[in-house]
């Protein structure tokens, strides 16, 4: 009996030296901005619809629920992430782009991947003063108490309706929130991820096809400035609805 006790957790060991450890990689997913095909500088002059000229001071956004896709396999990679614009202050850096990297992601093929546009509804019942440090949800500049809600998107910008060319017309604010704001989409697209290598997803997005108005033409942003009242969340829709038909994979 003395030796089968002995013999008995040195099998055990043995079996446990015998467990594989999964493998992993990474995904670098870089987000890039543009107008009507150009790159997205902050305060460089772009052209609107009907004359008018626009300079823009901040585009970010949050994206949630980020996750690979094969069949039944579903690999979650981010609960929530922020993606931002607004210090790309040169054509290098807004060609460069904005990168999140995630690793320690299971090594294999996937056929999609899913991006929610905003934020979740079960992140989005919490307030910033709920997370700190550098937590992407810690910002104070991007939570509405009033509506009880995150701004999923913002769009900051300035007109110049005159041509003087000092674009003190007038002010685009054009803040998402709300669960109704929320956009869910999933990409057809086969990614690998490969161990200890690191997998490159490059996604781009025409910032003046958010204004589409959903009629073939533009909204009016002399007539409607910004998205700020709960009550009337179209333009907001809109602008979300146009999010998930011009954010696209481009590599």
């Amino acid at each position: 009996m003395k030796k089968l006790l002995l013999i008995f957790p040195l099998g055990l060991l043995l079996l446990s030296g015998c467990v594989k450890e999964e493998e992993t990689g990474a995904l670098e997913m870089t987000f890039k901005a543009n107008y009507d095909g150009t790159p997205l500088v902050m305060l460089d002059e772009y052209a609107y619809d009907g004359g008018l000229m626009m300079t823009f001071q901040r585009f970010n956004f949050y994206i949630g629920n980020v996750a690979l896709v094969d069949g039944s396999t579903k690999e979650n990679l981010l609960d929530i992430e922020f993606v931002d614009f607004d210090n790309m202050a040169s054509t290098e850096e807004a060609t460069a782009g904005y990168s999140i990297l995630v690793d320690e992601i299971p090594t294999g093929d996937y056929a999609k991947i899913q991006i929610g546009l905003g934020v979740p509804a079960d992140l989005n019942a919490t307030a910033d003063s709920d997370y700190s440090g550098s937590h992407p949800l810690a910002r104070a500049s991007h939570y509405w108490p009033g509506w009880e809600s995150f701004i999923f998107t913002m769009i900051n910008a300035k007109v110049d309706s005159n041509g003087d060319g000092l674009y003190d017309d007038s002010s685009v604010l054009y803040h998402t929130g709300s669960d109704e704001a929320y956009r869910l989409v999933e990409y057809t697209f086969p990614i690998r991820i490969e161990k200890d290598k690191v997998s490159d997803l490059v996604f781009e997005v025409d910032l003046k096809a958010l204004f589409q108005d959903g009629a073939g033409g533009y909204i009016d942003i002399l007539a409607n400035t910004n998205t700020h009242n709960i009550d009337d969340l179209s333009i907001a829709n809109q602008v979300m609805d146009n999010f998930t038909q011009s954010l696209k994979i481009v590599n």
